[in-house]
């Protein structure tokens, strides 16, 4: 059985906390260092990376330390802490999250893993930019901008996905992690 680690704010963790438990996931969330260990995946999630910047720079050296063994997902606020200069630089790119005031909506489709369109919850404003050539489009917005790009096993998303009614985010994230452990079994 796979756990899932997450950090960030609690009204973003409960909707989490309900996708994983459908899928008979274990979660965790994350207090202290010792517990990275004991998780395949982290979910990093909130408004801006600021909701919970000074657990995860306290946290910051372990997860390196397990770094090879855990698929990070960074949603929203949580995906900016992954780019360049980030808490967790592990993205290959520039991640910018502006706060807004108001929700944005927009119709997406993640051709690499359902040919189905969603609509998706925007808030704050995500941006990727000066992406390396290693880093994978996931998902485009209808300007053809980045919205979930991968590198690895990690995986940075512009929009909100607790607020966006298809779950394919985590579907896709959890059969990364999936992968990932069951590389490390054998």
């Amino acid at each position: 059985m796979l756990k899932i680690g997450l950090i960030g704010p609690d009204f973003l963790l409960q909707r989490d906390e309900i996708v994983f438990r459908q899928q008979q996931i274990e979660t965790v969330r994350i207090q202290d260092s010792a517990q990275m260990r004991q998780i395949d995946g982290l979910l990093l999630t909130g408004w801006k990376s600021s909701d919970y910047l000074h657990s995860l720079k306290r946290m910051a050296p372990s997860f390196l330390k397990y770094r090879s063994q855990i698929s990070l997902l960074g949603i929203a606020g949580g995906a900016a802490a992954m780019g360049r200069g980030g808490i967790l630089p592990v993205m290959d790119c520039n991640i910018v999250s502006r706060p807004g005031r108001s929700v944005a909506t927009a119709i997406l489709e993640m051709p690499s893993f359902t040919q189905e369109r969603f609509t998706a919850v925007f808030l704050p404003e995500v941006r990727f930019t000066a992406l390396a050539p290693n880093l994978g489009i996931v998902c485009r917005n209808g300007k053809r901008e980045p919205v979930v790009v991968r590198q690895g096993n990690d995986l940075a998303c512009g929009y909100v996905a607790e607020l966006t009614a298809q779950p394919y985010l985590y579907h896709y994230w959890l059969e990364m992690v999936a992968a990932l452990k069951n590389s490390k079994d054998f």
